[in-house]
Formats: C-alpha cells, structure tokens, sequence
C-alpha cells in the first residue's frame, strides 16, 4: 500500500515521513517466518479442496466454520473436524451465527420451507436465486473469518468460491472476492498488510475441482455435502446432485454412499415430509 506525504495541509511527522506513514508502519507486524492462512470450510468438497491446495502452498492452516442454523450444521462440524485433523491443521475455530436462522430466508435455514429435490433442482440454471439461498451469508462468513485472520496475523483467507456455484449465487463470483479485498484494506487494524482472500478454484466447475482435488490429494471420500445433514448423503438435493454429476463427469470414482440413487417422485416425496 502507498502512503503519500501531505504537506500541503501540514500532516508531516518526523524526518519528513506523514503521521499517516508513521502510524501504519507502527502496525505492522514483523515478517513471519510462517505463511498463515485462514481456511474458511463448510466439509463439502470445494472449501477442502481450497484447504489442501493452502496446505500445498505452504501455507499453516488455521480453520474457520460457521454454524448459522443450516439444517446440516450437526454433520458438517463433524466432518470438518476430520478433514481439519487430516490436513494438520494448526487451529480450527468454530463460529455461532444464529441470527441468520433468526432472520429465515432460506429453505436452508428454516424447516418450514422445502429444500426442493429430484426433478425439482435445474443444475444448470443461471441467474436464478434457488430457496436455498442464505440471505448475505457469505460476506457474513467473510466478516468474521477477517476478524480472526486479523487477529492471528493471517496473509491470506482461503474460501471455496467457484464457476459452478456463480451460475446462481453471485457471492462466489471472482468480482465478488475482488470488491471484498478492496474493502478488506479499510476494514482491519493492520493498514500495511490486511490478508488477502483467495479463491483458488473461482473458474472451476465441479468436475474440474474434482480433477483438482485428485491431483493435490485432497480427502474427498471425507468430504459431505447434503444439504438435509443426516448421516448418509440424501443424493436428490440440489448440492448431492452437483456431487455426483461432478465425480461422473470428472471420471473418478464416487466414494459417497447415498440414499436415494435416482431422482424419482417418490424419493422427493418422502424427503420433502421431513
């Protein structure tokens, strides 16, 4: 970042430099031996990826979940607790974000409304703002998951933005991750070296980021993305259905154990009775 001298409205400080240079530099914090970052991982496939990719880089993985009242959030603090033990993650930091439930909004949220399954998910359908929707909720996550790289002097925030989501959720667009660092540099204390989020997989599909995920090792047969959060994936939600048709694009084996194997009427209508 650059700091200009201002002596037109006298704001000059010692030997010349600005207040505004001094008081910066007097918040920076010496350079660490250790690259740092912040992985933000919900247990889906994605933000794991995006971890093992931070791990790869060399990164210290220090991770962030939020509970913010999904129906899964039970499962997903199970899963990311391993994938967190698996990646040797230094940290792992757990967030309560229960206003968002509060709020409602979203079928994800509040049980009242219906996930839609089977027949009634469009995979490829762009522009469209699905029930599953979770009011803000990224930037939200962002938000908090700034606070703690703040507070641990973290270089950069790792989250699992990508292509495939961005066709319905503009909060995983790469313009979304570049307005956010923009603000990131007003937003925390150290002026000279806010951390940067990275998307590493912001113009991937599913399959591609399983094709990733092979090639950097990734714990896939760990990961879990049901929206419903039982046990066993339910396969007719609209996130099992974008994991099995990335692992049969991709041509890799499905390590997941489903519960419905085909999107019939029947299997959405039993789900939707829950």
């Amino acid at each position: 970042m650059t700091y200009k001298n201002n002596t037109s409205s006298g704001n000059v400080g010692v030997c010349g430099y600005s207040n505004h240079f001094l008081i910066a530099y007097s918040n920076c914090k010496p350079p660490k031996m250790t690259k740092t970052a912040v992985c933000v991982c919900s247990g889906g496939i994605d933000s794991t990826v995006t971890a093992t990719i931070a791990s790869e880089e060399g990164y210290e993985l220090h991770f962030f979940h939020a509970s913010y009242g999904q129906r899964a959030e039970a499962r997903e603090k199970e899963v990311v607790e391993e994938i967190a033990s698996y990646l040797n993650a230094k940290e792992l930091k757990f967030a309560e974000l229960p206003f968002l439930k509060e709020l409602g909004g979203s079928s994800l949220t509040d049980k009242a409304r219906s996930v839609p399954v089977g027949k009634e998910v469009n995979l490829d359908a762009e522009k469209e703002t699905p029930s599953t929707w979770v009011p803000c909720r990224n930037i939200i996550l962002l938000a908090n998951a700034s606070a703690f790289a703040e507070v641990i002097s973290a270089d950069a925030i790792f989250v699992g933005f990508n292509a495939e989501e961005a066709r319905s959720y503009p909060d995983n667009e790469k313009e979304f991750v570049d307005r956010y660092n923009a603000v990131l540099e007003k937003a925390v204390a150290s002026y000279c070296r806010p951390p940067i989020v990275k998307a590493p997989l912001v113009d991937l599909l599913k399959q591609e980021i399983i094709k990733k995920g092979v090639e950097v090792k990734a714990p896939l047969q760990l990961t879990y993305s049901c929206y419903l959060g039982e046990k066993k994936h339910c396969g007719i939600c609209e996130s099992c259905q974008h994991r099995r048709r990335g692992f049969k694009d991709a041509g890799v084996e499905d390590p997941t154990k489903y519960k419905f194997t085909a999107e019939t009427t029947k299997s959405a209508y039993l789900l939707k009775k829950r």
